[in-house]
């Protein structure tokens, strides 16, 4: 395997913008020895920079990088110097055709930007986005990292990734990173995302502003302009999913829940029964309350 000279430029020009300022660490699995290096694009992007990461690859160090733009001047890589959320991103440390399979078929989900392969099984996978602060980032990533069943804990704003072009020195033989992509990506903004539940809106009993009418209204259109569910392409996570949110989002009652659904469900490929619905608006409940649990064991304050 040779490192590629190509590959790290590509990368870089394509996930950041000329004036951004990131994080590049080099690491020793072996003994633990860490160099990091932070400044402009453009010191990452010299020949000399690249020379030096091409010697220090060949003689035992991996190559990452941030996955976010940090604070000009600064010489840190924390979440409190991340300056631009540049992607989101996972971390699949496994199984990671199934779950870029499953993204490919989820309707609520854009096309990866960036998919990083770090060796056999395991890949990094990025959105590029516009727009997005950091708390909204993480809570992203979390979630998204629960439904996807990757890895929770690589979510934070100072996340790292492998710099393809260059060999994973974690394994022996070591693996040659590779991207699948190296072409200008196309930027997301928040909303090309899936909701996420609020948890106050789920752990908080409904009020008449928000349970009226209205609410009921809103939810109703949502219903009319979410896709059927269709056997064989995941009908099943996506009835799931449309109730949590008629429960999370919109605040409704299991009841009115249930009767929003029953006109979706008529254009379902095959329908569902009444009894099967009340069960997934039943699981979503659960589900939702167990959300409320979680996220208020992992707030840092």
């Amino acid at each position: 395997m040779q490192i590629s000279r190509e590959a790290p430029l590509r990368f870089l020009k394509a996930a950041f913008l000329p004036d951004d300022w990131i994080a590049v660490l080099l690491k020793r699995h072996d003994t633990g020895e860490a160099i990091q290096r932070v400044g402009p694009l453009d010191m990452a992007l010299s020949p000399r920079f690249q020379s030096w990461l091409r010697f220090k690859n060949a003689h035992g160090f991996s190559v990452f990088v941030s996955v976010n733009a940090l604070t000009p001047g600064l010489r840190s890589r924390t979440r409190e110097s991340v300056r631009t959320v540049r992607h989101v991103f996972l971390d699949a440390d496994r199984d990671s055709d199934r779950i870029l399979s499953t993204i490919a078929e989820r309707p609520d989900l854009p096309p990866p930007s960036f998919v990083i392969r770090s060796s056999a099984g395991r890949a990094h996978v990025l959105w590029r986005v516009t727009g997005m602060s950091i708390r909204p980032a993480e809570a992203l990533q979390k979630h998204l990292a629960r439904e996807l069943n990757t890895d929770t804990a690589a979510t934070s704003a100072a996340q790292l990734t492998r710099l393809p072009g260059f060999l994973n020195r974690k394994y022996s033989p070591p693996a040659l990173v590779t991207t699948d992509r190296d072409g200008a990506p196309t930027s997301y903004g928040i909303n090309s995302f899936p909701d996420l539940p609020v948890a106050s809106e789920v752990a908080t009993p409904c009020r008449a502003p928000r349970c009226g009418p209205s609410m009921i209204e809103r939810a109703r259109r949502y219903v009319a302009a979410t896709p059927p569910a269709v056997e064989g392409w995941q009908g099943d996570s996506a009835t799931f999913r449309l109730c949590c949110r008629l429960l999370d989002r919109f605040g409704l009652s299991d009841a009115e829940a249930l009767s929003l659904l029953q006109a979706w469900n008529a254009g379902c490929r095959p329908p569902w029964t009444l009894r099967d619905l009340a069960v997934k608006v039943r699981s979503a409940r659960r589900h939702a309350a167990g959300s409320i649990e979680t996220s208020a064991m992992e707030q840092p304050e």
